[in-house]
């Protein structure tokens, strides 16, 4: 397959590959991704089979994700001031430290929850700091004229290894058991390790300013009223806050769901696995065209109605899967389903809070949504936990279900978009005009 290239630059994906040294972090990346995917579903099932309870799978999942919204921002600042390398290796080396713990332990039968809490706790903690690190290593050892197609490039490469592994997930699991699939993640991060180690960069050392904690405050507190007061931003936040708390009952609960509901095993977890990711890539390449056919509050509204019907689909369904083929079709047409839609309202969000934040409030409005959005999974999974406790899985994704119909029916009712779009239009007709003057 020939391989095109920027007819402005005449620069393709081939290029990239001579650059040697983020060819390698590429590497690291990748391996590290396959690593996670795998260990996804094994230690998903892991935490099943340790606490029988699908309460405690919703409260780890909350605790896995509560330093994207505690430490992130905070370790960022921390990192600009080390060398990338030296934090990228640590934290590799600490994550592969903690999975073989847990693997060890699971193997040997001591496995505590209170174990996969502090566990969970130090491997989300690491990763908080190892991505600001990788975030700032790109520069370093990739041309500046490179950027797009070598972030596209390891863009599309981890999706696809993503897919190769939660596809032999399953796999892996029934041949060398949960413990030896935990183990092949333990030896992704220590290759991965090993691999930075050899990246080849000069890090100057920065002398950096003392974190000052009132301007950090003041910076804060002005984009909060900036999104406050800005009912389109405002409202796209709400609608990536909504997104991220629908999908958190399917990702918190997948092994109770597999187990109790679907009557499957870690293979199952995969095809859930493969099947969203599919749905989402075709999602997500779907979207420019729809977004050019249909108004944005019907791409929204069918976001909603995805959901609805997942969460519906599966428990309207159960009496089929007695029948393992019926089980798996099932668990295809609704993941699909699931994972395209999900897609569609999550590159809308993302697009339109670009076009519609003011360049000077972006970085700052940018730092909102995602503390938001990511606050919302922690906060929906310890609610989960608690409530699935009393109702059990059934009634909650039925629940789940009928909010997102809600969601979807409120969201084509509403226009805030459309008016968000025609004051854009409006502000560029503006500048326009400005300009011929």
């Amino acid at each position: 397959m020939k391989i095109k290239k920027s007819k402005e630059t005449g620069i393709g994906y081939r290029d990239i590959f001579r650059q040697k040294e983020y060819c390698k972090v590429i590497a690291a990346s990748l391996i590290n991704r396959f690593g996670d995917s795998i260990d996804a579903v094994a230690y998903t099932w892991v935490i099943y089979e340790i606490t029988g309870n699908a309460a405690w799978s919703a409260i780890i999942f909350g605790l896995n994700n509560l330093p994207s919204v505690l430490v992130a921002a905070f370790a960022g600042a921390w990192v600009e001031g080390r060398k990338k390398k030296n934090v990228m290796i640590a934290t590799d080396l600490l994550r592969a430290i903690c999975v073989a713990f847990v693997a060890s332990a699971y193997l040997m039968g001591f496995l505590e929850v209170w174990m996969l809490v502090i566990t969970t706790l130090t491997i989300s903690t690491a990763e908080a700091f190892r991505g600001p690190a990788n975030t700032a290593l790109t520069p370093l050892v990739l041309d500046r004229e490179y950027y797009e197609y070598g972030m596209s490039l390891q863009s599309t490469l981890s999706s696809a290894v993503q897919l190769i592994g939660i596809a032999a997930a399953g796999g892996i699991v029934a041949l060398i058991g949960t413990a030896g699939a935990i183990y092949i993640d333990v030896a992704t991060f220590i290759l991965s390790a090993g691999i930075i180690l050899t990246v080849g960069v000069k890090e100057e050392h920065i002398a950096k300013e003392r974190f000052d904690v009132k301007e950090y405050a003041g910076t804060l507190k002005e984009g909060i009223r900036y999104v406050a007061h800005n009912k389109v931003i405002l409202y796209i936040t709400g609608i990536g806050l909504f997104l991220n708390m629908a999908l958190v009952p399917f990702n918190s609960l997948q092994a109770p769901l597999t187990d109790e509901i679907l009557g499957g095993g870690a293979e199952v977890l995969s095809l859930f696995g493969i099947v969203v990711t599919l749905g989402m890539m075709l999602g997500s390449f779907t979207f420019p065209m729809l977004q050019k056919r249909i108004a944005e509050r019907i791409i929204l509204f069918l976001t909603g109605l995805g959901i609805g019907i997942f969460y519906i689909g599966l428990i309207v369904f159960e009496p089929v899967y007695g029948n393992r083929w019926l089980m798996c079709i099932s668990v295809v047409v609704f993941g699909g389903i699931l994972g395209y839609t999900v897609a569609l309202g999550s590159a809308l969000v993302s697009v339109e809070f670009v076009k519609q934040t003011e360049k000077a409030y972006l970085a700052r409005a940018g730092s909102i949504f995602s503390a938001v959005s990511a606050a919302a999974m922690p906060v929906t999974s310890f609610l989960v936990s608690g409530v699935v406790v009393y109702t059990g899985i059934a009634p909650l994704f039925i629940g789940g279900g009928v909010l997102g119909l809600i969601a979807g029916i409120g969201t084509l009712m509403n226009r805030i978009l459309d008016e968000g779009q025609a004051k854009g239009s409006v502000s560029r007709e503006e500048n326009g005009n400005n300009g011929k003057r």
